[in-house]
């Protein structure tokens, strides 16, 4: 329930025993490793046994996915997408590596063919599709230049029909006295045939020229085109017949042999994360030199591993420089875990700072409930994650957010019963048992729901100054955070005591006394924050600026109003629904119970999808502007340990 404590520490580990141990670390996902600067050492002689297997077996995985079995949406969810294994029987693939390397040169000779197969296909596609253009030719391929002529196919550029082509070409021709024969293959194009004499080839290119005429490159054949295109297109047929074997060999690989080759390309991808770390160390002739920031919580439990599995490794620990601070991470009981969520979209904590979460964790509850405001869109989300955690085979960071739904849902159905909040129904349509049970009405009467929010806002300000006092008291600094904050948590105090003094919930003391407590209250916080200054210019202008932070307060517990809109936003959304179900009703229309039953259901699905995000950013806005500011002074950079990445793994507990 804390952020937890880092140590700089130095690993040293004997060289036979450096993967093993960096083993160990992956698995409790401890230790971040940075670079290890100590003068005189030397590089770790150390490679990647299965470095060229890792990229060959990432990419047979790559090719092969869209092969692999589909499975339907339901069964993927019950399912899951990753294998579950133990750590035995991770050792034993592990131990099976090699087995991968025939499997990998079955799969590169199958890419091959595809490659060879694929070229040949579309070569032939081209050859298919210029035929089939030609093959009204009478003239075969071969003879399209002889020794006493030569025919070019001439196209259009302007695809003009095949008459005006060729009347034009006659008329030219005819002019320039240049003997020809002219065939008509399709709409657009014409074959001429010209006598090779001297000259005669380049009067008749300049008149192509001239009349804006394509000279089109001839298909490849002996034959005429359309002996040609047939025996192409019965290649072409086999070249599929081909393919479609290669896709069935490629679908039969996938099915037997993609899940173990995930397996093993995590497993190498953990092993070639570890050589990475190797690769920033020192060494010695005989020993391994690490540096990194270590999880205190785990070393223990890392050097109880060591010694079991005799590996020769030991830490020492490292003097911080004063430029150093230690990366964060933040630990909390299974119940207050979900709400970690809001905390790391904000962001670390700094290092010396407090772990927000536990403290944001009833109010973020809280305020979600008052945005929606709704039993029936609460109970909606419980059930749909209570279904995701119990049925379905979800990635971690799912099952925590599931389980952070299930927290703010009943906290939605809770205040939604004392809001007279049930799918947007009136409250006069409700039955008398629920009707007995709410305490406000947001449309009616929201003032009070309006003074529910603000007097909300105060608590939380009040309690971020309390956190404000405890965490400079962890830090060793409790004198300074009284004076900081404890004259503006007694104002606080005696600002409310005037409120209820002057509604007359309270008489302990008359107002007026109270207001003199308040300047009393005032003049204490211009001495404790003028105490600060060095000068007597900077005491006074420590002291305004004190004051003025009244300006900066006043603001944050006006920011709480947003509850009640988003609260009214909901009811009235869902009321709005309602109504446009009700015109369309028509109990002697049949139809009208299909269309007013999709619009409730698709309205109200919309209404939940829109008031469920407003509630949970603007819940959390409130703790990261108004709250966290008050005892939060910076942000951490976060804690990035070597550990064991799960794309296709599951590790089970044993």
């Amino acid at each position: 329930m804390s952020v937890i404590p880092m140590q700089k520490v130095r690993l040293s580990v004997y060289g036979p025993d450096v993967n093993q141990a960096l083993s160990v670390i992956q698995k409790a996902g401890a230790l971040e490793f940075t670079p290890t600067n100590i003068p005189n050492l030397a590089e770790p002689e150390f490679n990647f046994s299965h470095a060229d297997l890792l990229p060959k077996v990432q990419h047979a995985v790559q090719f092969l996915a869209p092969y692999a079995p589909k499975k339907g949406l339901w069964k993927s969810l019950r399912e899951g997408s990753r294998k579950e294994m133990t750590e035995e029987e991770l050792q034993k693939m592990k131990s099976n590596i090699d087995v991968v390397y025939p499997l990998v040169e079955d799969f590169e000779r199958l890419q091959v063919e595809f490659v060879e197969v694929n070229e040949k296909l579309r070569l032939q596609e081209e050859q298919h599709d210029l035929l089939s253009q030609w093959k009204d030719l009478p003239i075969k391929l071969s003879q399209l230049e002889t020794a006493g002529t030569k025919t070019f196919l001439l196209e259009r550029k302007s695809k003009v029909e095949t008459e005006t082509l060729k009347s034009a070409l006659e008329t030219a021709l005819t002019e320039q006295e240049i003997p020809f024969n002219i065939i008509e293959v399709t709409e657009v194009t014409v074959a001429l045939t010209l006598a090779k004499e001297s000259g005669l080839i380049q009067k008749a290119e300049t008149v192509i020229t001239a009349l804006k005429a394509e000279v089109v490159n001839p298909p490849k054949g002996i034959e005429t085109p359309e002996v040609e295109f047939t025996a192409v297109s019965e290649s072409l047929a086999a070249t599929k017949g081909e393919l479609a074997l290669l896709h069935d060999q490629a679908e039969h690989f996938a099915l037997t042999h993609i899940n173990q080759l995930q397996i093993v390309g995590e497993i190498l991808s953990w092993h070639r994360d570890r050589f990475a770390v190797v690769d920033q160390a020192g060494a010695t002739r005989y020993t391994i030199v690490l540096d990194g920031w270590l999880n205190q919580n785990k070393r223990a439990s890392i050097e109880a591993e060591f010694e079991k599995e005799n590996i020769a490794a030991m830490f020492t620990d490292l003097e911080l420089t004063d430029s150093e601070q230690p990366p964060v991470d933040i630990e909390n009981s299974s119940f207050i875990r979900p709400f970690e969520a809001v905390t790391r979209l904000y962001g670390m904590p700094g290092y010396k700072d407090l772990d927000p979460t536990v403290f944001l964790a009833a109010f973020f509850f809280l305020f979600f409930g008052l945005s929606l405001t709704d039993v029936g869109y609460g109970l909606f989300l419980v059930i749909v994650s209570l279904i995701v955690l119990t049925l379905f085979k979800v990635p971690e960071t799912i099952r925590s957010f599931a389980k952070l739904l299930i927290f703010v849902g009943s906290a939605t159905v809770l205040v939604g019963m004392l809001f007279g909040g049930y799918f947007g129904i009136a409250p006069e349509n409700l039955p008398a048992s629920l009707r007995a049970i709410q305490v406000f009405d947001p449309i009616g009467n929201p003032l009070p729901v309006f003074y529910l929010a603000l007097g909300l806002g105060v608590f939380q300000v009040m309690v971020g100054m309390l956190v404000k006092i405890y965490s400079e008291y962890k830090q060793g600094r409790f004198m300074t955070g009284l004076l900081d904050q404890g004259p503006w948590f007694l104002m606080f105090c005696l600002a409310i005591l005037a409120l209820a003094t002057s509604l007359e919930y309270l008489s302990v003391l008359t107002l007026d006394q109270v207001i003199n407590l308040i300047y009393v209250c005032l003049v204490l916080i211009v001495l404790s924050a003028g105490r600060k200054g060095e000068t007597v210019f900077a005491k006074i202008k420590d002291a305004l600026t004190a004051l003025y932070d009244s300006i900066g307060y006043f603001s944050d517990i006006l920011s709480y109003s947003r509850l009640l809109a988003l609260g009214l936003a909901t009811t009235a959304l869902a009321f709005a629904v309602n109504m446009i179900a009700g015109m369309i009703f028509n109990k002697e229309s049949y139809i009208s119970y299909i269309f007013a039953g999709m619009v409730l259901i698709i309205g109200h699905l919309f209404t939940l999808a829109v008031n469920t995000l407003g509630a949970f950013i603007h819940s959390a806005r409130l703790q990261f502007v108004e709250f966290f500011g008050k005892f939060i002074t910076g942000t951490g950079r976060e804690f990035a340990p070597l550990s064991r990445t799960e794309k296709h793994v599951t590790i089970k507990e044993e």
